[in-house]
């Protein structure tokens, strides 16, 4: 059997891109099949698409690149023979032509449900994700080709894929919610589980090769500078925690690079909000892997996941794999995967009690029962049952 994957952000891995969990998890997959082989692969990725510096677009020039990446992998997939070949889709709005491609079997994987976004960022979750179908319906032909790519593709993406791969089990009451013809068991509820990770160094020995004092209570959050991220609600809770007696001394390392429309305003924002804090140090490290993130997760003792909205929780996961209870605001990505025996979920009002209640439990403790689970559900458990999936298909 032959798999044909698309992704638009895959093939990033050398250059370490700060593309968020699409692009993770489509190097982690492919990197995993090149070992136990359960099929022949074949990646087709924005190499074959000119001008693909997705980092640095603007809104329009990312609808520009996500129709040039449909209609150069629509035409890759049409020159396969769909009696032998499975093909894998890792996007939606930037995937191929769904509809077009009726005589294929193709599964999905949803990294993110952008109209249950959009219903959660945008409209401040005041308008239902089936709402917002149902209005798109009606008046879809007087929308804008950026709108057609987010509500179109997605039904056009679930009316004609034969398998849909959400890594959590709200995600897939959503997309039944907002597609009640969608047969149930096309979609396959499959958590990622935690991705490989090097082993956790000697915290102090970490701490002193950032500099960070041996008594410090560190804190730690990794994803790309987005607004989706939230990270200024770590740097608010530490602005008001500064303001009570007793406070101790607390590192906030914020890992991430800017990306994607709305980044390079977010970072400024993030380290303006840093320089007004007295008493707390920042430390913004950029887009950090390898040795360097194994350092930064090694020196924490607990883990923030500020994000409004998360489909899942790839460094989640990763940051248990080092040991780190975590913090976390109340989505279905924390749902997932969140345990009272190492962390704590919040909600915006309720964040900065939660983190300091939690400062001053055993976070050593916690942090190897967040370990074990980590080892008890990796990725490659994951990337197995997805390939049985597609052999199915």
């Amino acid at each position: 059997m032959k798999v044909l994957y698309t992704a638009a952000h895959g093939g990033f891995a050398r250059e370490h891109a700060p593309l968020g969990g699409g692009a993770a998890v489509c190097d982690m997959l492919t990197a995993e099949w090149a070992k136990t082989q359960p099929f022949q692969l074949e990646l087709f990725t924005p190499e074959s698409v000119s001008g693909h510096d997705i980092i640095g677009f603007d809104t329009g020039s990312y609808a520009r690149f996500s129709r040039q990446f449909e209609a150069a992998s629509t035409a890759a997939i049409q020159r396969q023979d769909p009696a032998d070949t499975v093909i894998l889709v890792n996007d939606i709005a930037e995937g191929p032509d769904f509809r077009a491609l009726q005589s294929y079997k193709l599964a999905t994987v949803w990294h993110v449900d952008v109209v249950a976004y959009i219903a959660s960022i945008y409209c401040r979750e005041l308008v239902a994700p089936e709402t917002l179908v149902a209005i798109h319906r009606r008046i879809g032909a007087l929308c804008p080709d950026i709108l057609t790519l987010i509500f179109q593709k997605q039904s056009d993406c679930v009316r004609f894929s034969a398998a849909h791969i959400v890594p959590s089990p709200a995600m897939k009451e959503i997309i039944l919610r907002c597609y009640p013809e969608t047969n149930p068991a096309k979609i396959h509820v499959l958590p990622w589980g935690a991705p490989p990770a090097l082993d956790p160094v000697d915290k102090q020995t970490a701490r002193a090769q950032l500099g960070i004092p041996a008594d410090a209570l560190v804190l730690l959050t990794l994803s790309r500078l987005s607004p989706e991220k939230n990270q200024q609600l770590l740097l608010d809770a530490l602005a008001a925690w500064e303001r009570q007696p007793n406070c101790p001394p607390i590192y906030a390392i914020i890992c991430g690079g800017a990306a994607y429309m709305h980044g390079k305003k977010h970072e400024a924002m993030l380290r303006a909000k840093a320089a007004q804090l007295k008493h707390s140090k920042v430390i913004f490290p950029g887009h950090v892997h390898g040795p360097q993130k194994q350092n930064y997760f090694s020196a924490a003792d607990l883990y923030v996941f500020p994000s409004s909205h998360e489909s899942y929780g790839l460094t989640l996961m990763e940051a248990f794999q080092y040991g780190l209870p975590a913090i976390t605001l109340d989505h279905a990505g924390a749902r997932a995967v969140m345990q009272p025996e190492f962390g704590a979920v919040a909600t915006k009002e309720t964040f900065l009690p939660k983190l300091q209640q939690l400062a001053a439990e055993d976070l050593t403790a916690k942090g190897r029962a967040a370990r074990t689970f980590a080892q008890h559900h990796p990725f490659s458990a994951a990337a197995a049952k997805l390939a049985a999936i597609l052999a199915r298909l």
